[in-house]
């Protein structure tokens, strides 16, 4: 996610430097065509060019709006996330304890099985971020960044799964079984614990909506079509007033135009690991550090900072 407040120059001409070029050539080959070969034909009425870029504002400002609720309801979900894992840390931490065995199971089993638990859970929210982010399909050892929470005979089961996330919580719905049967907790503080699983089952499957519904394709490719309908036409209803002006005017109104319609269409996607990606690396940073700290935990990693404005 970017978060500097201002974007640089830099940025800004990668991001849009070849329509900036397109609209230049376009406009300067329609004054060349008009004014200096006297080709007046190729002017056309402002009056309709006008109506249609009102039009054309009007669904772009609707597409940018559908997008942005899809950015701010993803980043809502992964509020939820933090606020559900640092509730269940606690839960573990303070639920799962000796006071209900009648055998031989320890207070060190109870504080081994609560770094189980809370480290599995700490899997579950990487394989999540990389889930959501299809990392897989660009690395496909990705998945042993899990390693640093799980075992390795877990990880070899769950990378022969599809849904990586939804085997690590079943997983975790096991060892609570476990936990239960020896006593570690009792029926009540096992539903609670279970509750809180099926919470997590929830927020994932938000998160997957998003992903795999993209915004529907006709307001998307429309729009776009639209844009560059109108910004094309541009030349040819400002030359017959503004002559040589007409240049920089429609380059730069264009350039707005079509920065609008690739905001949208960046912003649509929360968890494609672009620069207007929700900061889930961040965010899982962020609860494993306090995650850790409810197990009594000193050695911490250091929160992720910005990169080039950018916190992933």
């Amino acid at each position: 996610m970017y978060i500097n407040k201002t974007i640089s120059l830099r940025v800004i001409l990668g991001f849009a430097w070849k329509n900036l070029f397109i609209f230049t050539i376009l406009a300067t080959l329609v004054c060349i065509a008009y004014l200096h070969y006297g080709i007046k034909q190729i002017a056309i009425p402002f009056l309709p060019l006008g109506t249609l870029g009102t039009a054309v504002a009007i669904l772009l400002g609707f597409r940018n709006n559908s997008a942005y609720d899809r950015f701010w309801e993803a980043r809502k979900i992964w509020g939820g996330i933090v606020n559900t894992s640092r509730s269940f840390a606690r839960q573990v931490t303070t639920f799962v304890t000796t006071q209900f065995t009648q055998g031989d199971i320890t207070e060190e089993n109870a504080e081994t099985l609560q770094k189980e638990l809370v480290y599995r859970h700490l899997a579950w929210l990487n394989a999540l971020r990389l889930h959501l982010r299809r990392e897989d399909l660009l690395n496909e050892t990705c998945w042993y960044e899990l390693i640093h929470f799980i075992s390795e005979e877990e990880l070899k089961e769950i990378n022969l799964k599809q849904n990586k996330p939804t085997q690590l919580n079943q997983l975790q719905g096991e060892r609570l079984q476990y936990a239960r049967s020896v006593g570690l907790i009792d029926d009540f503080r096992h539903m609670e614990l279970d509750r809180s699983l099926n919470v997590m089952y929830d927020l994932q499957g938000k998160c997957e909506r998003i992903k795999n519904t993209p915004l529907p394709r006709q307001y998307a490719f429309f729009t776009k079509v639209f844009v560059w309908i109108f910004v094309c036409l541009l030349p040819f209803g400002f030359v017959d007033i503004l002559h040589w002006m007409t240049i920089p005017l429609a380059v730069l109104v264009s350039w707005i135009f079509t920065v609008l319609e690739q905001v949208g269409h960046y912003t649509e996607d929360p968890f494609s690991n672009g620069i207007n990606d929700i900061p889930m690396t961040s965010m899982c940073r962020t609860i494993e550090i306090d995650l850790r700290e409810q197990l009594k935990e000193t050695e911490l990693p250091k929160p992720l900072r910005a990169v080039n404005g950018v916190l992933m």
